[in-house]
């Protein structure tokens, strides 16, 4: 039983009718603005085509997103939310970095690779929309670092890393990765076998230590 002690952790309240209308009607938004970022390219795609997919008015659709951009920020915003709970289950799994970090980018090739028209929708929007030049383009490269620090304090990882430019690297190769499955229209890329690929040779490198 908990102590007196312990603090009370207070369930949010439950979310009004209207509240509960009014983000049924931005998810449906969001999930009309990716089917037809799939189905008719990220620049073909209007406001208006939005709004009449997802069954409202153009100026309801500006009322939540004011920028065709922002639905795909708010699209990697709901990414990043995932790629932060893969990472929480990949540090319960297992104890070692390279396991965690394994864990990690094969739940994040795997939500790519389970819709993959909506994965290469989703990353052409983005760098259509200047992804990579966005102030919070690297924000999930602070998950990756996460896990190298845990290393660090558990003896696996060198503790003279550099752990932030570590995640930063992790996350380049993520999206190099990434990019080049998008390109791949036919299928013969497999997602998840070639991250797990590309991170095991950045874990063992690819020069022999001339200290050795």
């Amino acid at each position: 039983m908990p102590s007196s002690s312990d603090p009370v952790v207070e369930s949010p309240a439950p979310l009004g009718r209207r509240e509960r209308k009014k983000l049924q009607t931005k998810e449906r938004i969001v999930d009309c603005a990716v089917a037809l970022f799939a189905s008719r390219g990220y620049d073909s795609t209007t406001m208006e085509d939005i709004g009449e997919g997802a069954d409202v008015s153009r100026a309801t659709v500006f009322n939540y997103f004011a920028r065709k951009e922002d639905i795909v920020i708010e699209v990697f915003a709901r990414r990043r939310a995932r790629l932060a709970e893969i990472v929480a289950e990949a540090m319960e799994q297992t104890d070692a970095t390279p396991g965690r970090l394994r864990r990690a980018l094969t739940g994040l090739a795997r939500l790519n690779q389970d819709e993959p028209a909506a994965g290469r929708a989703i990353a052409r929007a983005w760098l259509r929309a200047g992804g990579p030049l966005m102030p919070n383009a690297t924000d999930s490269a602070a998950l990756f670092t996460d896990i190298v620090r845990t290393g660090q304090r558990q003896g696996d990882v060198p503790p003279d890393l550099d752990a932030t430019r570590a995640g930063l690297v992790i996350l380049d190769t993520y999206l190099g990765v990434l990019f080049r499955w998008v390109d791949d229209e036919d299928g013969r890329y497999d997602f998840e076998e070639n991250l797990l690929a590309t991170l095991d040779l950045l874990l063992t490198g690819i020069t022999r230590d001339p200290r050795a």
